[in-house]
């Protein structure tokens, strides 16, 4: 099987690893070797494993070369890394959103060489390679049905009042926290 690497353990990362972790759960068919994540805080890395990542390490502790590297951590430096580490004629995707921020990356003679694909993973329209299997309604069902089986809300770690919005996403961004929810009551 192909072997992984994700790059960056948070919520989104989590889920990631979940999945490609979970072939044996009739998710799909896929077999992969070993699922590698990287993160800078030791209480995803300790979450990944929960997970089911083979190996869960802070970034530089490479075990790689990959087949495929997910980066899902927002950061410009785990993208160059997902790149470095992957295999010529592997694959990277990229899971994170940049916005408008300027990304600088080495894309010199060793990667043109290397033949490896970058791929984003933008969801919102169905690739035209792919729209006649996969309507807008198949591919809700299927994400609902596994947002069942994975359970991300065990992945939540405060449930706060909309009102201390701003201290949640500073803690997220802390990595304080792995998941917060919002209660709405009044």
């Amino acid at each position: 099987g192909e072997n992984v690497a994700v790059y960056g353990q948070g919520l989104i990362g989590l889920l990631v690893t979940k999945l490609l972790s979970s072939r044996g759960d009739g998710f799909w068919s896929g077999k992969f070797g070993t699922i590698t994540v990287f993160d800078m805080i030791p209480d995803r890395l300790a979450a990944a494993s929960e997970m089911g990542a083979s190996q869960a390490l802070f970034p530089g502790g490479s075990s790689g070369p990959f087949d495929v590297s997910i980066e899902v951590s927002g950061n410009a430096r785990a993208l160059q890394s997902a790149i470095d580490n992957t295999l010529d004629g592997g694959r990277v995707i990229v899971g994170s959103w940049y916005g408008n921020a300027d990304v600088s990356l080495k894309l010199g003679i060793d990667f043109h060489r290397s033949h490896k694909t970058i791929q984003t993973s933008q969801v919102s329209e169905i690739p035209a390679n792919l729209s006649r299997l996969w309507s807008k309604q198949r591919r809700f069902d299927f994400t609902w049905e596994l947002v069942r089986q994975v359970k991300p809300s065990r992945l939540l770690t405060k449930i706060v009042p909309l009102a201390e919005a701003k201290q949640a996403y500073e803690a997220l961004d802390r990595g304080d926290e792995i998941a917060v929810a919002f209660d709405y009551s009044p």
